[in-house]
């Protein structure tokens, strides 16, 4: 992985701890807190997109990976929805986190995506999913034994699962759709090309949330909640840092061998989003849960030699 890359990924994991942040203070994850929150990811990146003066000259390839990408994320956020309907955020968030390191790694290993991983670098990122998985477990009760906590999120598995599988997919997808299109426009602005894409796609998974929030409305529920939601800063905010988020992520995808590198490094947002809870909300953080951000801090260190 180049430096270039490294220094994308730790500016994005900051940025997205940020909005997870805002998601969580906000205490309403919801389909309508989604579609609000996509709407002013699209609306931030439509400047970039329209100033690479490509966006209305897309490739069909191009669009064929965003809107694959694009379901992935929608499908992600229905499943984390679901997740921290039936189980604590503070695990089901690490969880949801620590499953897309080992798939990533899986598929690109059995399917032969990018370069081969070094045996140091397999190493570097199981640890880093044992040190999430620790991290979901720092949490909560702590009377009850982690069989006991899996017990009680039974249901919320379920949702972590899909936000998960989803997650991986997007990464794998997004990685091909962001070379397409920097290989279709070379001599354009890397950052606003990227911005194009990210825009397509988030147009398109702008669409699928909208569509759920009528589903629900039609269906009775999160009634009031979308007018609640459309009045605080949270969603649009979150969407602004999420935006730029996920443009350093695409361009830092084109800068390694292997996208399994980006999912492992973006693991680093769980420490910063502890260090961030402990300095705002004045968060305690106990010797366990520091042994496993540590667990986590020394897989990413390894994947990166």
């Amino acid at each position: 992985m180049t430096l270039t890359a490294f220094i994308f990924i730790f500016s994005s994991i900051i940025l997205h701890s940020l909005w997870h942040f805002l998601c969580k203070s906000s205490g309403k994850a919801s389909m309508s807190f989604y579609a609000l929150f996509s709407t002013s990811l699209f609306l931030t990146m439509l400047p970039g997109a329209l100033l690479s003066g490509i966006f209305f000259n897309l490739p069909a390839e191009v669009i064929r990976y965003a809107f694959w990408g694009a379901f992935c994320g929608a499908v992600c956020n229905a499943g984390m929805m679901l997740g921290y309907k039936y189980s604590d955020i503070s695990l089901a968030y690490p969880a949801a986190r620590a499953l897309p390191v080992f798939f990533t790694m899986a598929t690109t290993g059995i399917f032969g995506l990018g370069k081969p991983l070094s045996v140091t670098a397999v190493a570097g990122m199981l640890i880093i999913f044992s040190g999430c998985i620790a991290m979901a477990f720092s949490n909560g009760d702590k009377n009850k034994s982690p069989l006991q906590k899996i017990l009680s999120i039974k249901k919320g598995l379920t949702g972590i699962l899909i936000a998960s599988l989803a997650t991986t997919g997007y990464t794998i997808i997004d990685s091909y759709g962001v070379r397409e299109i920097l290989s279709a426009f070379p001599d354009n602005n890397r950052f606003f090309v990227t911005c194009s894409y990210s825009c397509i796609r988030e147009l398109l998974a702008m669409t699928l949330m909208w569509t759920g929030v009528l589903i629900r409305r039609k269906a009775g529920t999160e009634k009031g909640l979308l007018r609640e939601l459309a009045v605080t800063y949270h969603p649009y905010l979150a969407g602004v840092f999420a935006a730029l988020a996920y443009v350093l992520i695409l361009l830092a995808m084109n800068n390694v061998t292997n996208v399994s590198f980006v999912q492992a490094f973006r693991q680093l947002s769980l420490p910063v989003s502890a260090l961030l809870g402990l300095w705002i909300l004045k968060e305690k953080i106990t010797l366990f849960r520091w042994c496993a951000l540590g667990t986590i801090m020394f897989g990413l260190m390894l994947s990166l030699l």
